[in-house]
């Protein structure tokens, strides 16, 4: 008798397991045609309404599985927050969020230029509007929040975008203290000449009335962001405010022309907590710059 229940026993928990383990079904298509592929499904309830507030990670990647848009590369501690309002609602994304949950992450294909258009009302400037891509696109749901919870959320995440960007940067900054000697150091900015050129210019030359920049910024972590175009150097007046990010005039200000230095410089004296959406820059981002001055 005894063994006879523990047999039964065993096939209703084995029964269960395997109940509690199947997965609804993880592919679905929506009215208007798209294919999601569900890599988690959420047992939320939470979904998109009117008004509200969407935040997702996205990484969109090409045919050649090359990240071509990324929200850790433009929002705040990796989150892209939009508004839910008309020019989503009625854009092909729509469908997707009305079969996502708060929790759920999934990924489809969609043309470069829909989503684009569907997400920020424009094509980036580096993406061709008239040769339109294939792009697949993993999204996770972070939440549909009305204004007053992303109030909350958004200091959360602010508060901790902050306290990465301080801990990046203090790690390098030991580093510099111990590797190198005469670090100039102003307002949280460590910078160090690798190299001094003379440079002899006729008395009317007219670049005497132009600083003459030419550099990249990678951020912390070693990604590039951008370089000059090779031979095409940035041209600025002199004696005209308002021109440099306050890194870039620190600099400056403090070496000469033919200096070629490196530095480090905290978010507050270059795009601050907003970031550069354009240059692919997030919020909070301090960023390692070689510039040489001309």
């Amino acid at each position: 008798m005894y063994n006879s229940v523990k047999y039964y026993l065993g096939i209703v928990i084995i029964y269960l397991f395997f109940s509690c383990n199947s997965n609804p079904s993880s592919t679905i298509v929506t009215s208007n045609g798209y294919t999601l592929n569900y890599h988690t499904i959420s047992a939320d309830t939470n979904k998109v309404y009117s008004n509200c507030i969407v935040n997702l990670n996205i990484v969109a990647k090409d045919t050649n599985q090359k990240v071509v848009f990324s929200s850790n590369f433009t929002g705040l501690n990796g989150v892209s927050s939009f508004y839910y309002d008309s020019s989503v609602s009625k854009s092909p994304f729509n469908d997707i969020l009305l079969n996502s949950f708060f929790g759920d992450s999934l990924s489809f294909e969609m043309l470069s230029t829909t989503f684009y258009k569907s997400l920020f009302g424009r094509s980036f400037s580096n993406i061709d509007s008239s040769n339109p891509s294939l792009l697949n696109i993993h999204i996770k749901i972070l939440g549909y929040n009305s204004y007053k919870n992303q109030i909350s959320f958004h200091n959360k995440i602010d508060s901790f975008a902050q306290i990465k960007e301080n801990e990046l940067i203090n790690s390098k900054r030991k580093i510099w203290d111990t590797k190198y000697l005469n670090i100039f150091k102003s307002r949280g900015l460590y910078a160090i000449k690798i190299a001094s050129e003379k440079t002899f210019l006729p008395i009317n030359d007219s670049n005497q009335n132009n600083i003459i920049l030419d550099y990249s910024m990678h951020d912390l972590y070693g990604r590039k962001i951008y370089k000059t175009p090779f031979l095409k150097p940035e041209y600025y007046e002199k004696n005209k405010d308002g021109q440099l990010l306050d890194g870039f005039q620190i600099l400056i200000e403090n070496f000469n022309s033919g200096d070629s230095i490196i530095s480090i410089i905290p978010s507050d004296l270059l795009f601050g907590s907003k970031g550069s959406f354009v240059n692919e820059i997030p919020p909070y981002s301090s960023l390692k710059v070689n510039l040489k001055i001309k």
